[in-house]
């Protein structure tokens, strides 16, 4: 205080020079914070910012494609009680054509497809039955009747002995016993016995007497082999109508080696094959009406599919009508070049 008093001393008032002399530090000091606070910019205060939530899968996709139309969705507790499994449907159409599609329903074209192909496997069926065993075995029956009727195995065996050469045996089985050892196969098997009456044409006898051949009271061991085996020409002398060549000029013929000479003709023979020839026709049927049943099956387990996903397609979107597809565009613009435009779009 003393310098200010010293200062102060001799000035007209005191008073003020003693405040004007305290007051210029305190002066100094808030024009500095004066300054300061001019200096610094101010800070808006700070708002505690909410957690962000994330962004639903509908949320992505608008922010990558903008915004976008959309139909009219059902939610899962609607659409649950509705879903119908592709490989329940196909498994069902597999095992019964037409299954499938019932199960899927929900349009009346998939039942009546699925009625088609139930109809279509009750007719295959009755088809494959009918043609394929009813008829089939009911010829198979007539043919062996008929051979039954018209063909003896004696007369065939007793014929064939008269102009078998046991000397040329070899040449005689490769003209007339190329079917020799399917026959004796029908009456013995794979036995020993087969392999004695392919060689001999009732030659020789065994010891007690019985011909090492067949007879008409021998059993049958398989009738397939045997009815096939008569169907040959070369049995054409077992029929009872038989017009048979003459013995002289077969033996001739095979002590010359000569060449096939037919032993005869016969019309019951002519009218067997035919029958014969009906029943395979028949036969080849069933590999038709088999392969149809597979197809049958095959397409209904394919249609019972696509029907399955076009349902399950159909229960999450609802199709918008035409009046939904409009969009009315319009741009007005207020400038210099006054410009207004408005359309009519249709979106596909």
């Amino acid at each position: 205080m003393e310098p200010l008093l010293e200062a102060c001393q001799g000035a007209g008032n005191e008073l003020f020079c003693y405040i004007e002399k305290a007051m210029q530090p305190a002066l100094f000091i808030i024009l500095l914070f004066f300054a300061l606070s001019f200096a610094q910019e101010p800070q808006e205060p700070q708002v505690p910012q909410e957690p962000q939530k994330p962004q639903s899968e509908a949320d992505k996709r608008a922010s990558l494609l903008g915004t976008v139309q959309v139909t009219s969705v059902h939610s899962l507790s609607e659409a649950k009680g509705s879903y119908k499994s592709p490989r329940r449907a196909m498994f069902m159409s597999l095992v019964l054509p037409g299954s499938g599609q019932l199960y899927v329903g929900g349009k009346q074209s998939r039942y009546i497809r699925g009625i088609f192909y139930l109809a279509e496997e009750a007719a295959l069926i009755s088809g494959l039955y009918y043609h394929s065993i009813y008829k089939y075995d009911k010829q198979v029956k007539k043919y062996q009747d008929f051979a039954a009727e018209h063909f003896s195995v004696a007369k065939y065996e007793k014929a064939m002995n008269e102009i078998y050469d046991p000397a040329d045996s070899t040449h005689f089985t490769n003209l007339y016993g190329q079917e020799r050892g399917s026959y004796c196969n029908a009456f013995y098997g794979n036995s020993v016995a087969s392999k004695t009456c392919v060689d001999n044409f009732g030659q020789n006898a065994r010891s007690n007497g019985e011909p090492y051949h067949p007879g008409d009271n021998t059993p049958l061991y398989n009738g397939s082999e045997y009815y096939n085996a008569i169907a040959s020409e070369n049995f054409v002398l077992g029929w009872d109508d038989v017009n048979a060549a003459p013995i002289s000029i077969i033996k001739n013929n095979l002590v010359n080696r000569g060449n096939y000479i037919p032993l005869g003709s016969s019309i019951s023979r002519e009218e067997y094959l035919s029958i014969r020839k009906k029943a395979n026709r028949l036969a080849d049927s069933q590999a038709l009406f088999l392969g149809a049943i597979i197809l049958n099956h095959l397409v209904s387990a394919v249609d019972a599919v696509l029907s399955a996903r076009a349902h399950n397609n159909s229960l999450y979107e609802n199709k918008i009508s035409f009046l939904d597809n409009i969009r009315l565009n319009s741009d007005f613009n207020i400038g210099e070049n006054f410009k207004a435009e408005t359309a009519v779009v249709y979106l596909f």
